[in-house]
């Protein structure tokens, strides 16, 4: 990391030029202040790492001065210099917040190494924010985007439930954000402080997910080396997040169901029974209603799962927040990849409204971040986005795409084929919407028959 220090020069020449000269060898970066109207300046501007301020600037008193600079700059850490100063004045810079205090004649070694050891605790203070700032947006509702009447509705219900001690039922086509809205949940509870567990039901066989969930004793099976803790006992006292719940195998369901009744199981292999407290959402984008008719999934354990249902909606169904989407995820993209995009042309967002996304909000990430990585300006265009979005449908119920090679007949046919698949064989509809009077669609309609046959 390159050291930038603002020197803040108070009446010792001589002492802070040999300061200047030295750090200048150790190829520091130097900026130099004599008031604290310069050192604000060369703070808002610079990214000033350290602070080497004299302890008696003349018409400054330097603790109110070392208060201003950690208001405006916390990151910043500040040593104090002195050729004369009551013993008392260093404390209390100490305490207010100073990384050091030392008198003239400085041993500039000693100074160099007090230097890089504040620059390492402002290294680790930047990263403790930036920390910080990834858990705030991870559990932030600012972060469920969404101006729409649907996603406003679970933002409030998200809010509403999150402080409530009750197992959620998350639904919706996959890439809705069900994960992102379990993981807001989880982390705006009371629970927030305690183990949160993810488990993806569809990626184990029943065997080996029974001994994820649960956990097995030693010798329970083949290679059942030692005791191993289950997710559920590594959950205890926060929460567990079940995703594609459907998965689940009948079997698994049963003991799933006792947890959530009696909060206590035993480890595979074994007869010691366990206690746990543990907050369960789930998750699925199958209809678990028809899989309960269809004897694959246990309607009581539908129904401890299912206290509060959240169905989170398919992104074709809240065109509005398209702007907000994409301007979320260029800023992200922007901000994790070094791109400097700075918006999306009114062509391409066009385009983005065209489709129908069956891959959701995943999916519109995913071709932001391809148009992206090839756009050759700093506004995305039609041409940047990927060859599956400019080939695509249009999602307009008053659009058709027709092939541009057929004759007019041909192209009457196709319309009139189109149409009444829209309106579902309802004829009547059809003539209204292709302006004919009934009887002309009946002979049209006719006539096509006569002429495929």
């Amino acid at each position: 990391m390159e050291l930038s220090v603002l020197v803040v020069e108070g009446h010792e020449k001589p002492a802070w030029e040999k300061a200047k000269n030295y750090l200048k060898r150790k190829k520091i970066k130097l900026f130099s202040a004599s008031s604290a109207k310069e050192t604000f300046k060369i703070l808002h501007k610079e990214p000033v790492n350290i602070v080497l301020c004299d302890f008696n600037l003349r018409n400054v008193d330097s603790l109110s001065f070392l208060n201003k600079i950690k208001a405006a700059r916390p990151d910043v850490e500040i040593i104090f210099l002195s050729e004369r100063a009551p013993l008392s004045r260093a404390i209390e810079a100490m305490k207010a917040g100073a990384y050091d205090f030392y008198e003239f004649p400085i041993n500039m070694k000693l100074l160099m190494a007090v230097i890089e050891k504040a620059a390492e605790k402002q290294t680790l203070y930047v990263e403790k924010t930036k920390l910080e700032k990834k858990f705030k947006e991870r559990v932030n509702y600012g972060n469920i985007i969404g101006r729409s009447k649907a996603m406003q509705y679970i933002i409030d219900i998200v809010a509403s439930v999150a402080a409530k001690n009750v197992n959620i039922l998350l639904t919706g086509e996959t890439g809705t954000g069900k994960e992102m809205i379990a993981n807001a949940i989880h982390y705006n509870s009371d629970r927030s402080s305690k183990p949160y567990v993810k488990v993806n039901c569809a990626v184990f066989n029943e065997g080996i997910l029974e001994s994820e969930l649960f956990g097995h004793e030693k010798g329970a099976f083949t290679g059942a080396a030692a005791r191993r803790q289950g997710r559920f006992e590594l959950a205890n006292g926060g929460t567990i997040f079940l995703d594609e719940i459907a998965d689940l195998p009948l079997g698994t369901q049963i003991k799933l169901l006792r947890i959530l009744q009696e909060k206590e199981f035993e480890r595979v292999g074994g007869n010691e029974t366990i206690k746990v407290d543990v907050r369960v959402i789930a998750a699925t984008n199958r209809d678990l209603r028809k899989l309960i008719d269809e004897g694959a999934f246990r309607d009581d354990l539908y129904y401890r799962l299912n206290v509060v249902k959240i169905e989170l909606p398919a992104l074709r169904e809240r065109k509005e927040d398209f702007p907000l989407l994409a301007t979320f995820f260029i800023n992200k993209l922007n901000e994790e990849k070094g791109y400097k995009i700075k918006g999306i042309s009114k062509d391409a967002m066009q385009t983005l409204l065209s489709y129908q996304w069956p891959g959701n909000v995943r999916e519109l990430e995913n071709a932001l971040e391809s148009a992206m990585a090839l756009a050759k300006k700093d506004f995305i265009e039609s041409s940047y986005l990927p060859a599956f979005l400019l080939m695509s449908e249009p999602a307009h119920s008053d659009c058709y795409r027709i092939s541009h090679n057929l004759t007019l007949p041909e192209v009457e046919r196709e319309l009139i084929r189109l149409t009444l698949e829209r309106t579902k064989g309802n004829k009547t509809a059809a003539a209204r919407a292709l302006g004919l009077g009934l009887r002309t669609l009946h002979r049209k309609i006719k006539e096509i028959r006569q002429s495929s046959s």
